[in-house]
């Protein structure tokens, strides 16, 4: 048979289902991009695809796989626990708590005689084996009983496979499911622990002895970094994570040695980093992040009592595994078996839900009395109540099961908690005089949400009278005797009877001789000791719909404790008998409960709350009257035949659920609830845009702000526009007219009470570009300046304030109405080109561009004639070039030696010349000045040598 293969889609009903989410979300207020899905958005996917999945592949095959079904059911059933819906609709057309109810039912049918199941043709039995009472391990706590005798049977045939060691070995030793022996042993750890409420006193001693052996196992091994399929180490992520499993299915242990070590590994799985500082778990420290490990790791967390929260790892794993999911809801689209990652990451993400409760005892679980006493006795056990979830959650606590004669109470009726905290209230359990020994009254202690159907926690405790039931001693046989058809009714009287005897002809006759506990559901309902000593142990069992929730095929369960004789007689053992039953609901009508009507909004701390309640089965009465708010009961006085009911509620501020619950003589239930906003505050304005001092060039603009209030609010802008906004809040867009300069816009909130809140929001208008102007022309000519940078003025006017930047250069700022700059330019030769850029607060701009011609250097000569080292005589043409590479000569002359001096005439070969009479001169070494300056005004003289010889 294969173990993975694709899934297709079942065959899609005749008549579509359609399933209808309401989701209140507070404080998202404003429209923007697409958000990430919340974990519960992501688990709820998950499951969705997971149980179609798993479904589809059953249809397909025609059996179960290991993981893909076990590991599957233990998810989906956990998944109740935390709020998540089973009736949401899944791709196959079947919505989920129906395609579980296939998966378990096709996994139960293939359980072999002796309580295993294995593979066709391949066997390994302990792989799958430990993955099916897994799964049946979660559905029998969380989901139903129907199949606590499958469990059952499932742990009888794993203890005769457990080892010396404490370990389960694993037969299927493929990574990852099947790598390593911790894997196997978690898993059949959990459904010991599971079935272990499902038995005897004297097996489930047998039970509790495996599990401790297999802790010690776990322990042993917790350093231990052996690689391979067969070995006991602990070195993989998904090996750790396992090995938590099993310690929390374990217990605390003595002295607190399993939790201490569950402890030490959930900090030990925390500090495991992935490759690169990724978030998530890879399979070793160092190795990239996968979805499987990281999925198993968030579980085994989430299971020591880890949060998100507290702890960045975690968060940044659930954000990086909600990153990788497909948008179906799957994950490990790149590997070779999608279902592998897509089982572990729903397990793990389910886990963190909205709501999760739990319930826990100190101080021990078991108190003896003594027997024969002429007095009543009690005891008195601390009992904890943990909201696990997310959500602000009430819970209604009730008490379960007890013999006859003795009582179990509550200091607590109702329990309201904030996420992640807890409160611990008593439970009283009182025996009458007179007790006979060896007696055991097992009462549950059960913390319902009142939020979140199905989601609840429960624990169990145990009162008996010493000698304890005994381990040790002849076996007995218990047979359930009543109901013969198999059918209870809620509201009616329901006889559950059954008789015990061993296989001697021994039968457990009269009292002293132990207690018959009955269990519908999972859920301890009433015992016996044959106080009448017929032989038979009787309850009759009544439930009220007001407590009773557990309809359809249920687990009913009789178990005897056992018995401790005197000496000279054997002890006998406790034994158990269970057959289906099925459930039905009342067949009385629930009473009529009607709130008056209650004010939407209010600013009063109190309210007198008022309502009918009329019982409406023939022959029923009133039995009680409760408004309920902030989780917290007030009861009133009604009349038996029904009426009207009245009590004063505090409030708080902020919403305030107010719940009439009404209850009859025949456990009918019903209520009616409302909701009170009190508003004791005035409503906040947030403004979104514009800014507050913002400055625009617009003569409109669109003010947008966040309003904040428990009541609705009705928004005016400048008493022109008006919006009303809901209660809760909202965003609120208002067109508003504006004129230049300041302007004040005024935003009036007035919610449904009264509370007024203004703000004043001031935008400046300016529409205008600023004027700008500069005594600089474009193109002036300068000459040399002190450290090369020229000063100028800029003026400016604008109404609003201005930036003048200079490029290059700096910036300057004015105030509204502009003004002056005297600003500098730094210059080099040639032309410099910069740019006078002025913005005005309301973004409007005016650019100015100059050319600054800069000359800081003389013209340059070149003396073409008279020639150095040639001697002239007569009349010569002296003839010089001359240059300037920026302004150009403006006027050139020369002298000899100094004086003379004649102007220059500019030729149209570019040369400037002049005549000379050398024979003005005596013959010899005389000089040519060249006299020069440039339009920026640069001045020089060059000196050239020449020679005279006019003598013959």
């Amino acid at each position: 048979m294969p173990s993975h293969a694709a899934s297709p889609a079942l065959p899609r009903g005749a008549l579509a289902r359609v399933a209808f989410v309401l989701v209140t979300l507070t404080g998202l207020l404003l429209t923007g991009p697409a958000r990430a899905a919340t974990n519960a958005e992501s688990a709820q996917r998950a499951i969705n695809y997971l149980s179609a999945d798993a479904a589809n592949w059953s249809a397909r095959f025609g059996c179960t796989s290991c993981h893909r079904h076990g590991a599957a059911m233990f998810g989906l059933a956990n998944a109740r626990t935390t709020g998540y819906d089973l009736d949401a609709l899944t791709y196959n057309g079947r919505t989920n708590r129906e395609n579980l109810e296939f998966i378990a039912g096709r996994l139960v049918s293939e359980q072999r005689a002796d309580g295993s199941w294995f593979h066709e043709g391949v066997h390994y039995p302990n792989a799958k084996t430990s993955y099916s009472a897994f799964g049946l391990a979660g559905y029998d706590a969380h989901l139903g009983t129907r199949y606590s005798d499958a469990l059952v049977r499932a742990a009888d045939w794993a203890l005769t496979r457990q080892e010396a060691t404490g370990r389960w070995r694993e037969d299927f030793p493929f990574y990852p499911v099947g790598y390593g022996n911790v894997g196997v042993t978690a898993r059949m750890m959990t459904a010991v622990a599971q079935a272990r409420q499902r038995v005897d006193p004297a097996r489930a001693a047998q039970y509790q002895a495996a599990l401790e052996r297999a802790a010690a196992y776990v322990r042993a091994h917790m350093n231990d970094g052996t690689d391979g399929p067969g070995n006991d180490g602990q070195r993989y992520t998904h090996q750790v994570a396992w090995a938590m499993v099993g310690l929390k299915a374990a217990g605390p242990g003595a002295d607190n040695v399993n939790a201490q070590a569950l402890e030490a590994m959930a900090t030990r799985l925390l500090s495991t980093r992935a490759g690169g500082g990724a978030p998530g778990w890879g399979s070793l420290e160092g190795d990239a992040p996968d979805e499987f490990a990281t999925g198993i790791s968030l579980y085994a967390l989430c299971l020591a009592g880890r949060k998100p929260g507290a702890d960045g790892r975690m968060s940044e794993a659930l954000e990086w595994l909600k990153s990788r999911q497909a948008a179906d809801g799957s994950w490990g689209a790149d590997t070779r078996y999608p279902d592998i990652p897509t089982t572990f990451a729903s397990l793990g993400l389910a886990c963190f839900g909205d709501y999760s409760v739990g319930v826990s005892v100190s101080g021990g679980a078991r108190r003896p009395f003594e027997h024969d006493l002429p007095r009543a006795q009690s005891v008195t056990y601390p009992v904890t109540v943990r909201n696990h979830g997310y959500q602000t959650d009430s819970y209604r606590l009730s008490t379960q099961g007890g013999l006859p004669g003795w009582t179990a109470s509550l200091s607590r009726a109702t329990l309201e908690l904030a996420p992640d905290t807890e409160a611990t209230l008593t439970l009283t359990v009182t025996a009458p005089e007179g007790l006979a020994p060896s007696l055991s009254s097992e009462v549950m202690v059960v913390a319902a949400s009142q939020e979140a159907a199905g989601v609840k926690g429960s624990v169990r405790v145990t009162t008996y009278t010493n000698p304890p039931p005994p381990t040790d001693g002849v076996p007995t046989t218990t047979t359930l005797l009543a109901p013969v058809d198999g059918q209870l009714t809620v509201a009616l009287d329901n006889t559950l009877s059954a008789r015990v005897v061993d296989d001697r002809g021994w039968e457990a006759r009269g009292p002293g001789m132990g207690v018959v506990t009955f269990s519908v559901a999972g859920v301890t309902v009433g015992a016996d000791n044959d106080a009448d000593g017929d032989g038979v142990y009787t309850f009759v069992w009544r439930p009220r719909a007001s407590t009773w929730s557990e309809l359809g095929v249920q687990d009913l369960r009789a178990v005897y404790s056992g018995v401790t004789l005197s000496p000279a007689r054997e002890n006998r053992l406790g034994s158990a008998a269970a057959f289906a039953v099925e459930v039905h609901p009342s067949p009385y009508p629930a009473p009529s409960v009607t709130l008056c009507g209650l004010p939407g909004f209010t600013d009063a701390l109190t309210l007198e709350a008022c309502g009918f309640v009329t019982p409406l089965a023939a022959g029923a009465e009133i039995d009680s009257a409760t408004f309920v708010i902030q989780g917290v009961s007030h009861p009133v006085a009604p009349d038996p035949s029904g009426g009207f009911v009245d009590a004063v509620l505090p409030l708080v501020d902020g919403p305030n659920v107010i719940r009439l619950v009404a209850t009859d003589t025949f456990g009918g239930i019903a209520s009616e609830e409302a909701v009170v906003m009190v508003d004791n505050t005035a409503p906040g304005i947030t403004f979104v845009s514009p800014t507050p001092g913002a400055a625009m060039a617009t003569y409109s603009v669109d003010v947008r702000m966040v309003v904040r209030d428990w009541s609705p609010v009705r928004v005016e802008t400048n008493w022109i526009q008006v919006t009303d906004v809901p209660a809760g809040g909202g965003d609120v867009t208002h067109r508003v007219d504006l004129w230049p300069g300041e302007n004040l816009i005024l935003v009036r909130a007035t919610d449904s009470v009264g509370h007024v809140t203004e703000r004043m929001l001031t935008v400046w208008v300016d529409a205008a570009a600023p004027w700008v102007s500069t005594g600089l022309p474009d193109g002036w000519l300068v000459g040399p300046q002190p450290q090369d940078a020229m000063p100028y003025d800029i003026g400016v006017y604008s109404a609003s304030a201005t930036t003048v930047t200079l490029s290059p250069g700096r910036a300057y700022a004015l105030p509204r109405g502009g003004g002056g700059v005297q600003a500098t330019v730094d210059l080099v030769p040639g032309d410099n080109v910069f740019t006078i850029d002025v913005t005005s607060e309301t973004g409007l701009r005016t650019t100015l561009t100059r050319t600054v011609r800069y000359d800081d250097a003389p013209p340059q000569a070149a003396l073409l004639l008279p020639a150095p080292g040639q001697a002239y005589s007569g009349v010569v043409v002296i003839t010089a070039r001359v240059t300037d590479a920026v302004s150009g000569a403006r006027w050139v002359a020369f002298t000899r030696d100094g004086s003379g001096i004649r102007a220059a005439t500019l030729q149209p070969d570019g040369t400037w010349t002049a005549e000379l009479d050398t024979r003005e001169l005596v013959d010899g070494e005389h000089t040519v000045e060249v006299w020069m300056d440039d339009a920026a005004g640069n001045f020089a003289v060059q000196t050239f040598p020449f020679v005279t010889r006019n003598a013959p």
